[in-house]
């Protein structure tokens, strides 16, 4: 049975103890924990900066990743500089040089990730799939957290995985945005390698447990494919 990593995105947790609840998703299962850096030059709304992403990736014992919802993203990508910020994710739209943006990311240790927004074509992305590590299809609009899915957008996934295998690429494939405990089985038998979620952790009173109960619905749903 193949193995669906869960990334937790911080974009709703309670900062006042995020440490605690990171620490208590990862000690239950959380495979990634993932920052949604936003400045409000891409998205209509601001979460927090790469310097604080940095800290809280000292400071925890899990592989990181960063999504940068912002424009220029070549701009702030050297205060990721972190060894456990493994991956970094730019948006496609968010820049007029993405062969420069990925040349920079290689350059400073980290794997380079592509982000599209909902209203994208995968067709758009064909020329800079050979180069990325990771490619995330948002399944809602950028920067806002707790937004309902639009399922119509699990297309993409396919998409992705079928030129993945016809064309021999190896870049994961991950899926972000109103993935909840009731739908993210549907997501899983698209074929994504990442789930990214947010307010279904980090909103929730024990983010252990909620990491709990979303493995055992994706291994449920990878059961039923078999």
């Amino acid at each position: 049975m193949r193995h669906v990593l869960i990334s937790g995105s911080i974009l709703d947790a309670d900062f006042s103890c995020i440490i605690e609840q990171i620490r208590e998703a990862a000690s239950s299962g959380l495979d990634i924990l993932h920052f949604d850096i936003a400045d409000t030059s891409f998205t209509p709304t601001v979460s927090f900066g790469p310097k604080i992403a940095a800290l809280i990736a000292k400071k925890v014992n899990i592989p990181c990743e960063a999504h940068l919802m912002v424009a220029n993203p070549e701009k702030i990508i050297t205060q990721l500089a972190e060894p456990s910020i493994e991956t970094i994710y730019f948006h496609y739209e968010a820049t007029i040089t993405p062969f420069r943006v990925i040349s920079q990311i290689k350059k400073q240790g980290s794997k380079p990730g592509v982000a599209i927004n909902p209203s994208t074509s995968i067709r758009i992305l064909e020329h800079v799939l050979p180069e990325v590590d990771a490619v995330l299809v948002l399944l809602v609009e950028p920067g806002i957290g707790g937004q309902k899915m639009m399922k119509n957008l699990l297309s993409k996934i396919t998409q992705l995985r079928q030129i993945r295998e016809r064309e021999g690429y190896s870049y994961l494939i991950a899926a972000d945005g109103g993935i909840k405990p009731y739908n993210i089985g549907e997501v899983v038998k698209t074929g994504i390698d990442i789930a990214i979620v947010g307010s279904a952790i980090f909103a929730q009173p024990n983010p252990g447990e909620a990491v709990k109960q979303l493995r055992r619905e994706i291994e449920k749903a990878l059961l039923c494919k078999q």
